[in-house]
């Protein structure tokens, strides 16, 4: 498989997508790390009642920053690729325009929330604190919508490099390190929350340069005419407008349980279930990091009804993620009250809702990068009214559940929501683009994955019990099982081109 695109050299849209995946990977193990040891410094530091806080807090801005950046990132990695092949003097008026929109984004966000949301917000246990930490964080969300949507822009002119300095490795080390210093000074909840937030300020510096380099160039380009301009709004008023709602309602069905858990069941329960979903976290870095490459050369591919080239390069990729993605979760999974045990006292309470979620998260991985394939084929009005079910009943099953059964609830009802966000996802993909998944080869591996990696894994948890020696134990043999798993499935999985490529 092999094509030729204006200005680029021939070459494999899977090589391609390798070499990106590969350094981009890097990153994310480097941004997950520091996120672990943000995460059990927090919990080490704060313990799991302010640690509950700040996780609240941190749900919040997720979500506020999401709605703030009115879809405009995602239409970046959409829009930008097909103007410079299409309509270069284009590309900068689109820029200006996706910042303006996120800008104005921001402004209704915060102040929506200083003049009403934080008047009301329940004042149950930790609740005037998670306002209080919240009116900190609010003060660096301009930067963090900033950063956030020129990266986007940057990732249209294939800056990976610049991408995984900031987002992957600028902002997650600056963090634990002012977590540190705030600790130091006296400072509680409030304070460690806004050491989360501050280094947006720093990544939307570098972010801007970098992508102010990249325009440079466009600069000399002709005006648009009226016309055109208006044209240009209304594209990307028609795909950022579905694509603002389903970000937004993403980032609720992701941040939503942790403030629902928090409100019904206390800070303490939050900061247990909170610090169990951020370790899960880690599983998607594969993932995260395909999708950060595959999107724009899914959105170049189909402009150029390349649809052939996309199934392959889709299905492969959603091969890779599963056979690397996988393997964390079955050690997580296995190993749940030691891991939680690293947190302090209290913590591996969680163990049950640690499990249920590495399950539910195995079911992201099979389906590869299905989310990112639907928007760029232009269905972000589809993915917006998937989101909006799946928070329905993510929101009804936490209210129902939680206040009888806890966070091990809320873990089900979170793996019930990705299930049925991933199916209706993948019949919308089928239905714009004529690409399906191999479930069956998915199930293959999936099967191989399982019993290669997490039967060494399970068998050590069962034998000698839990605790670090059989942890090191259980991944030494895991390690072994996935090598033979590769020699069996190479062909399937194109590990050949794979390792040429990480070669080259």
């Amino acid at each position: 498989m092999s094509s030729t695109v204006a200005g680029e050299p021939h070459t494999s849209e899977l090589s391609r997508a390798a070499r990106g995946g590969a350094l981009t990977f890097v990153g994310a193990v480097t941004s997950a790390a520091f996120g672990f040891g943000f995460s059990l410094l927090l919990a080490r530091l704060l313990g799991a009642g302010d640690a509950g806080v700040v996780l609240q807090a941190v749900a919040v801005a997720a979500i506020g920053a999401s709605f703030a950046r009115l879809g405009t990132d995602t239409t970046a990695v959409w829009l930008l690729p097909r103007l410079r092949r299409t309509d270069p003097d284009a590309v900068l008026p689109a820029v200006r325009v996706l910042l303006a929109s996120a800008a104005l984004g921001t402004g209704i966000v915060l102040l929506l929330w200083f003049a009403v949301l934080r008047r009301v917000w329940p004042d149950g246990d930790g609740g005037r604190s998670v306002v209080e930490a919240v009116d900190l964080v609010a003060l660096c969300l301009p930067a963090g919508v900033l950063m956030a949507v020129a990266l986007a822009c940057t990732r249209a002119y294939g800056r990976i490099v610049a991408f995984n300095v900031v987002d992957n490795l600028t902002v997650p080390t600056l963090r634990p390190v002012l977590l540190v210093v705030v600790h130091l000074a006296g400072g509680g909840a409030a304070a460690a929350a806004l050491a989360w937030a501050l280094p947006w300020w720093v990544g939307a510096a570098i972010a801007g340069g970098v992508l102010t380099g990249c325009l440079r160039p466009a600069r000399g380009g002709a005006p648009l005419d009226r016309n055109t301009r208006r044209e240009l709004r209304g594209t990307i008023g028609a795909y950022a407008g579905p694509r603002a709602l389903a970000q937004a309602l993403e980032q609720s069905i992701i941040w939503l349980d942790v403030l629902l858990v928090g409100m019904i069941a206390g800070s303490v329960a939050a900061g247990v279930y909170g610090s169990a979903a951020r370790f899960v976290a880690a599983g998607v870095v594969i993932a995260t990091a395909m999708r950060i490459v595959v999107a724009p050369r899914f959105s170049a591919l189909l402009a150029q009804g390349r649809t052939d080239e996309v199934g392959d390069l889709y299905r492969v990729t959603a091969r890779w993620i599963l056979l690397f993605g996988a393997p964390v979760y079955l050690a997580l999974a296995s190993f749940a009250p030691t891991v939680l045990g690293w947190l302090g006292e209290g913590f591996a309470s969680g163990h049950a809702a640690m499990v249920v979620l590495c399950l539910g998260s195995v079911v992201l991985l099979a389906a590869g990068n299905v989310q990112s394939l639907l928007l760029m084929a232009g269905g972000s009005a589809a993915g917006a009214g998937i989101k909006l079910v799946v928070l329905a009943l993510n929101c009804v099953g936490n209210v129902l559940l939680v206040p009888e059964f806890g966070i091990t609830a809320a873990a089900w009802v979170w793996a019930a929501s990705m299930l049925l966000d991933t199916v209706l996802a993948s019949i919308w993909v089928r239905r714009l683009t004529g690409v399906a998944l191999d479930w069956s080869g998915v199930l293959r591996l999936g099967t191989g994955v399982v019993v290669a990696v997490g039967g060494p894994l399970w068998a050590c948890a069962a034998l000698l019990g839990q605790g670090e020696g059989p942890l090191l134990l259980g991944i030494a043999a895991g390690a072994v099982g996935m090598v033979l798993l590769c020699v069996v499935e190479r062909r399937t999985l194109r590990l050949d081109e794979l390792r040429s490529t990480l070669r080259r």
